[in-house]
């Protein structure tokens, strides 16, 4: 009866459910069961040494039949005593080990099934509370790290979804922020399409979402064409906020008819007023005669201009560099002349074109630029852009854009 009743009390935690959860293909015998076997078959191997040390000890002093009810009596006896004594330890190993652990691992499973990812964002409770066990020793321990471990985790999934959802709506801004800047620029093209006596294309490709690098072109009269192109110091939203008021305040300027030289001075005076983060715009800021191709122009610390002369071929034309806009109150600035003859093009561009590096850390430079403009020095304005980007495009490979790459080309018929 001893027997039976520990082979049921084996029975009856062996469970599979648990390798259900894991994927495990072999069913499991719990901490319990395993306990149990072992006292079984202790019992069993001590009733036998006891029944054999009963036999050999009386074997001589009593006949068969009463040597076989001595030993019947003393295993009997050893039986009980190790059936009360199993039992007693093993209600103890069960109610400070094995229960413990089971409800343990049952918490642990039920958290370890949970989409917790799902749960946050449909708004279910995610059941923050500790695994209760009290032993006073260490699975208690046990019990408490897994329940700080089970409320870290709940905590990085709620971050997660919080970063995630911030991480969504400043990708949302970025990408209003970059159509409010492309729209801020001229992009409809043809830009004049009643004027004949010229063509004009320009595009900014920013690195970033948003970039610093910005271009303008605009009619001051009906002979003169207003044209910018300059870069920003830094990357991204600063330098696009920067970029948008550094535009508009030099068409502001354009429009009131002043020199080349005056703009850049006044928007510097403008710029540098309430600069406290420190940044700087280089600038060229050019007025092209359309009727004759005479251009007065200001170079604030840019690029030189790209210029198609007499020869047929593009040429960089090394003008004279004043100082960056923004970099300090009451710089005086220069201009200087020169002439676009019919047919001619000029082409101008940001830093992000000859410093273009490729995998190796090389550096695009001035003589592949004009190598891609002088490919088809005749092409129309679109077409001339168009080859530059793609001879950057070869050249830089699987590198990442590090700058801005901003170009312009006006041709005259």
């Amino acid at each position: 009866i001893c027997l039976l009743i520990q082979i049921l009390y084996i029975i009856k935690p062996f469970s599979s459910y648990r390798s259900m959860v894991f994927k495990v293909d072999i069913r499991t015998m719990s901490i319990r069961a395993k306990m149990v076997l072992g006292f079984l078959l202790v019992t069993i191997f001590c009733v036998l040494l006891v029944g054999i040390t009963a036999y050999y000890g009386r074997a001589d002093t009593l006949g068969r039949k009463e040597l076989w009810e001595y030993i019947y009596t003393v295993v009997g006896i050893a039986l009980n005593v190790m059936f009360v004594v199993s039992i007693l330890f093993l209600t103890f190993v069960e109610r400070n080990i094995s229960i413990p652990l089971e409800v343990l691992a049952e918490e642990v499973d039920e958290f370890a099934r949970r989409d917790h990812l799902e749960d946050v964002k449909s708004g279910v409770d995610l059941n923050r509370k500790r695994v209760k066990i009290y032993t006073g020793d260490e699975i208690e321990g046990l019990a408490e790290s897994f329940g700080y471990m089970m409320n870290d985790i709940t905590n990085y999934v709620d971050n997660l979804v919080s970063v995630t959802a911030e991480k969504e709506r400043i990708g949302a801004e970025l990408t209003l922020a970059t159509k409010i800047q492309a729209d801020m620029l001229p992009n409809i093209y043809p830009a004049f399409p009643e004027r004949d006596e010229f063509d004009i294309y320009a595009v900014m490709d920013p690195a970033k979402e948003v970039g610093g690098d910005f271009y303008d072109y605009f009619l001051i009269d009906d002979d003169h064409l207003g044209l910018v192109i300059a870069d920003v110091s830094g990357k991204g939203i600063p330098a696009s906020l920067f970029m948008m008021m550094s535009k508009i305040i030099i068409s502001d300027f354009a429009q009131m008819g002043l020199s080349p030289a005056e703009i850049l001075e006044k928007t510097n005076d403008r710029i540098c007023d309430g600069n406290d983060e420190d940044m700087f715009v280089t600038v060229w800021f050019g007025m092209l005669e359309i009727s004759t191709g005479h251009v007065v122009a200001g170079n604030a610390g840019h690029e030189y201009p790209i210029i198609k002369g007499k020869n047929g071929e593009f040429t960089v034309f090394k003008d004279n560099h004043d100082f960056v806009i923004g970099g300090m109150e009451g710089m005086p600035y220069s201009q200087y002349e020169f002439d676009i003859e019919k047919g001619g093009t000029l082409f101008l561009y940001t830093d992000g074109c000859p410093e273009a590096t490729d995998a190796h850390d090389e550096l695009f430079g001035i003589e592949r630029m004009l190598e891609a403009l002088n490919k088809e020095p005749d092409a129309e304005p679109k077409k001339l852009l168009d080859n530059m980007k793609g001879a950057v495009d070869e050249f830089v490979g699987e590198a990442p854009q590090f700058d801005d790459l901003t170009m312009m080309a006006v041709k005259l018929f």
